[in-house]
C-alpha cells in the first residue's frame, strides 16, 4: 500500500479508473514479494493447515442409520463425492480422477452438500 502512496503523483485520470491503478500497483508489489528468494513465507504451513482442517468430518458425531438418512437426502453425484471424501477419506485430487471431474468440480459438490446438509440439520433440530 505503501507503494501506491508514494507514487500517488504518477496517477493519471485520463488513463484510468484510481481503484484500478492502486489494485495494480498492490497487486504487482505482492507478485513480487512472492517470487522473490528473500521470502520468508512457507507453502508448507498453509498446506498442513488446510488439511487438518478439511479432515473434519460432521458424520463422527452420528450414528450410522443418521448419517445415511442425511447422505440419501443429498443428489446422487454430490452423496458420491460427499461420502469418499468425508466417510471414505479420498483426497479431492483422487475424487477428481476416479469420477472422471475436475477438482472445481469436486469442490463445488463438497460445498454444496455442506450448504443442503446444513439445512437439513438446522431444519430437524427446529422440528
Amino acid at each position: 500500500m505503501m507503494n501506491v502512496f508514494k507514487n500517488i503523483g504518477q496517477f493519471d485520470p485520463a488513463k484510468g479508473e484510481l481503484f484500478n491503478w492502486a489494485y495494480t500497483i498492490v497487486r504487482n508489489a505482492a507478485l513480487t514479494q512472492l517470487k522473490s528468494k528473500n521470502n520468508e513465507w512457507q507453502n508448507e504451513e498453509i498446506t498442513e493447515h488446510i488439511e487438518q482442517t478439511s479432515q473434519y468430518s460432521p458424520f463422527k458425531e452420528l450414528e450410522w442409520k443418521d448419517v445415511y438418512y442425511y447422505l440419501g437426502k443429498l443428489p446422487p453425484s454430490t452423496r458420491a463425492v460427499c461420502t469418499l471424501y468425508y466417510m471414505e477419506g479420498y483426497a479431492i485430487k483422487e475424487i477428481a480422477g476416479q469420477l472422471n471431474l475436475s477438482e472445481g468440480t469436486i469442490k463445488w459438490h463438497l460445498s454444496e452438500s455442506r450448504t443442503k446438509l446444513k439445512l437439513l440439520f438446522k431444519n430437524n433440530l427446529i422440528s
